[in-house]
């Protein structure tokens, strides 16, 4: 078998290659020494790296989807032992067992932490002692110190808990092309893929984000010239020819439908956010709707006091302890949790 920290998996060509966990890298081959270690033990390798070809390919949903997905080499196997430069890690970018509310977040273009839309305001990233990003998620600026300075939880990023030291800014992609791109380019190798491309142009642009998820894996192949699933700065950045150029030109944002007023239009309201029509709502996707409706992103005293008036009167009508909340609970006319929520804010 393979030495702790290291798996085999198979890309999309049926081709063998080797994930070391413990440093973030694949390879076509192992290294000697991972070889030297697996003869000394009496193991027998996990299979023979495949025949030379164009790179394998993980698929868009399949990267946000699992628990830990690692692109394989994008290129056909070297003769230098198979060392390959470190790909990309989205491992975890939506976890399993993350809080319905940031998982709608994370869909709809939203800061995980204050709900609003994030190209609204700067972005930051977090990032080691060193300035290196130690996870692939984007905050607002703001928000991202606000987590670096509480103590809740200790400084770990709230989607996937990745510990960092500091935060960064993120510039305006044409306020300094190159410092922007040094920063979302994840793992420093000059070149992007389709996840980093897409998580970082709606976390800073007003676009259609949902026609670009659907779309960009067929345009992708218009610059990814030599089809190895990832561009350049220059593909990329181009003022006429660029990707970039493209996304702003044909995918403007579409204006959204005006939230429900929750105090006329109770069940209305309640539609509006149940995004899913399950005829549910958990106590997360509640505190993230009054955020959006009362206008309270701004200011996080008041998004900390809007989730402790939801906690104190959720379990009055949560009475299966589901954690989820259906509409006519939530709509009844005097003693709904909307009314409770509405006296308790003083009106």
């Amino acid at each position: 078998g393979l030495p702790e920290g290291w798996e085999a998996r198979e890309d999309g060509e049926g081709r063998t290659y080797y994930i070391n966990h413990t440093n973030k890298t694949t390879h076509w081959t192992l290294p000697p020494e991972v070889r030297a270690e697996i003869a000394a033990s009496g193991g027998v390798e996990a299979g023979p790296a495949g025949s030379a070809g164009s790179g394998g390919r993980v698929s868009f949903d399949e990267g946000f989807a699992g628990l830990s997905v690692s692109d394989a080499p994008s290129a056909p196997p070297p003769a230098n032992g198979g060392l390959m430069p470190p790909r990309r890690s989205y491992s975890l970018y939506r976890p399993k067992e993350l809080p319905v509310a940031q998982q709608r977040a994370l869909e709809y273009a939203e800061c995980v932490v204050c709900f609003d839309d994030m190209y609204k305001e700067q972005a930051g990233v977090f990032c080691d002692a060193r300035g290196k990003r130690t996870c692939a998620h984007f905050l607002h600026h703001r928000c991202a110190l606000e987590v670096r300075s509480s103590n809740v939880g200790g400084r770990r990023c709230p989607v996937c808990r990745a510990e960092f030291q500091d935060v960064s800014e993120v510039p305006g992609i044409d306020d300094d092309p190159n410092e922007w791109f040094k920063i979302v380019d994840l793992n420093g190798d000059g070149r992007l893929s389709q996840r980093e491309v897409v998580e970082v142009l709606k976390a800073q642009l007003p676009i259609d984000y949902r026609r670009l998820e659907a779309e960009l894996p067929e345009l992708w192949k218009t610059w990814d010239v030599n089809h190895d699933n990832i561009i350049t700065r220059t593909e990329l950045l181009d003022p006429r020819r660029g990707l970039l150029a493209y996304v702003k030109q044909n995918f403007p944002r579409q204006d959204q439908a005006d939230i429900p007023d929750i105090r006329t239009d109770k069940q209305g309201w309640f539609r509006y956010f149940d995004y899913d029509q399950s005829g549910t709502l958990e106590q997360g996707e509640v505190v993230r709707a009054l955020i959006k409706t009362f206008r309270l992103s701004e200011d996080h005293s008041r998004i900390n006091s809007m989730r402790e008036i939801v906690n104190a009167v959720w379990g009055v009508f949560d009475f299966d302890n589901s954690g989820s909340i259906e509409v006519d609970e939530f709509s009844q006319a005097g003693d709904g949790l909307a009314d409770s929520i509405i006296a308790s804010m003083g009106g």
